[in-house]
């Protein structure tokens, strides 16, 4: 590999953007010339999107302040995920954003989860033992009224095509050039490194280092360097989307928590904006046609579906094996997807970037070994990530249609993710479990409790040995997490 002085992004968007920001706040713009192209055809799929906590990490690295890209992005705050009726029975159960001050109750939690799956205690969500839960509950902010003696976690609710535009403007005041133009062609050397890229405007842009930033079109990693697309398609289903917007209700107070909830192929989506509610139906179409699939979430949110203009998607789900391959790194879309339960799309970005800029700052030259390490980093994050989103539908109890029972089945679960679920099923020590195997998860311990104990994932037949705690003690548990949030959370 050669030296590294000019970096080319190919594509826009929110993925985009984010790389052309981190990389002219991290490098020098003297040292390193820093292109982006972006097609002016190609839009944003701006439906509303939810984050998870490390969003609010990448924007402060940057130097923004909250009140400097929020309202620019009709932004809110998000505490969690509620997840409804993923067991078919009307039930609900919290995915909270955990932070220190969440270590005490949140063993008390842990502690019940364990007796109800060894068979010798009641089913207990979580939510009441976060303090992100009664955040959520009440729809209150995560930004605290009083000095709290520990750093809240939460995420944001967020227009993406408003995001991208906020992030073009700190990356073109810091230097990087913007080019608004479609990629024609790609100009490769003997070896296969791309060298140029031929533009439709009779331009042409050479670099040292590309990143492909197209989306699913995946123009440079996909079509150029034909690098194989591994698909997930045996474990998750759904492969396609539709979306509409709905007028905020404003006489009601904003939730502070995005709603997923299961319907009959697939779930559907409800994040609140200041100014709108994003909504959408991720469905397999396997199962769905796109008009069953307007049917049923127009049912959901009281529409004449015949007068909704409905926005329809295709998702690729799966992965690049190699991401970085030759002198192409790609990010976002065209790196792989993993369906939008848990909010994960910028997460894996952020990571991509974060990690590719470490990786480039570590050596003058980058090197095989650098690109070893991104792939095998990156590979074991994706396939981490779909584990956890595995989860969700292996473990549910519906079996309704003929989509729960494919999205249940455990006939092409990944090893570790039945390994995982074997160790809580059988009440042996799922903890150990976690430890050991704490390099390849994505999700931790208290992600991994909220969702077995919340679908009360278990064998009803087992019944083992478990210390049980004094029920004042977990209901003080509960009581502390009110506190705090009662205390220090007013808006």
């Amino acid at each position: 590999m050669k030296k590294i002085n000019r970096i080319v992004i190919v594509g826009g968007g929110t993925s985009g953007w984010m790389a052309a920001a981190a990389l002219s706040n991290k490098l020098s713009v003297d040292q390193f010339e820093i292109t982006l192209i972006e097609s002016s055809r190609i839009g944003t799929i701006g439906v509303g999107e939810g984050s998870t906590p490390y969003l609010k990490h990448f924007m402060h690295s940057l130097g923004f302040q909250e009140s400097d890209w929020m309202s620019r992005c009709d932004a809110s705050y998000k505490n969690g995920i509620y997840f409804d009726n993923w067991n078919g029975d009307k039930n609900r159960y919290f995915h909270p954003f955990y932070f220190s001050l969440d270590v005490k109750p949140a063993e008390v939690f842990f502690n019940c989860a364990n007796a109800r799956r060894r068979g010798i205690g009641p089913h207990i969500n979580g939510d009441n033992f976060f303090i992100s839960g009664h955040l959520a509950q009440q729809h209150l902010s995560p930004i605290a009224d009083k000095t709290l003696p520990a750093q809240a976690e939460y995420g944001y609710h967020f227009d993406a095509a408003k995001l991208a535009g906020v992030l073009s403007d700190l990356s073109c005041s810091r230097g990087v050039k913007h080019i608004s133009a479609d990629v024609i062609d790609v100009n490769q050397d003997d070896g296969g490194d791309v060298i140029s890229l031929v533009l439709d405007d009779g331009g042409e842009i050479q670099g040292d280092h590309f990143i492909d930033a197209s989306g699913f079109n995946a123009l440079l990693i996909g079509k150029t360097l034909q690098v194989p697309f591994e698909p997930f398609g045996d474990e998750l289903l759904n492969d396609a989307a539709v979306t509409v917007s709905t007028p905020r209700e404003t006489r009601e107070k904003l939730a502070t928590y995005t709603q997923s909830k299961a319907m009959s192929a697939g779930w559907m989506w409800r994040i609140p904006l200041t100014s709108r509610t994003g909504n959408g139906y991720v469905y397999s179409s396997q199962y769905l046609s796109k008009e069953q699939a307007e049917d049923e979430l127009a049912a959901e949110l009281n529409l004449d579906a015949s007068t909704v203009n409905f926005r329809h998607i295709n998702m690729k789900v799966g992965m690049r094996s190699k991401p970085w391959s030759r002198n192409v790194v790609a990010i976002g879309l065209s790196h792989g997807f993993i369906e939008p339960l848990e909010a994960t799309a910028l997460m894996i970005t952020q990571w991509s970037i974060e990690y590719f800029i470490q990786l480039l700052m570590e050596v003058e030259t980058p090197n095989e070994q650098c690109r070893d390490k991104f792939n095998t980093e990156m590979t074991r994050l994706m396939l981490g990530v779909k584990e956890y989103v595995h989860g969700h539908y292996v473990t549910s109890k519906r079996r309704d249609s003929d989509y729960w029972r494919k999205a249940t089945s455990e006939e092409s679960i990944s090893l570790r993710l039945s390994a995982l679920l074997a160790k809580w099923k059988s009440g042996e020590d799922f903890d150990e479990f976690l430890h050991c195997n704490e390099r390849d998860m994505a999700y931790f311990r208290p992600s991994w409790y909220a969702l077995l104990a919340g679908m009360d994932y278990r064998d009803e037949s087992l019944v083992m040995v478990h210390q049980m705690l004094d029920p004042n003690l977990i209901e003080q548990a509960q009581g502390y997490s009110k506190t705090v949030a009662e205390k220090y959370f007013n808006e």
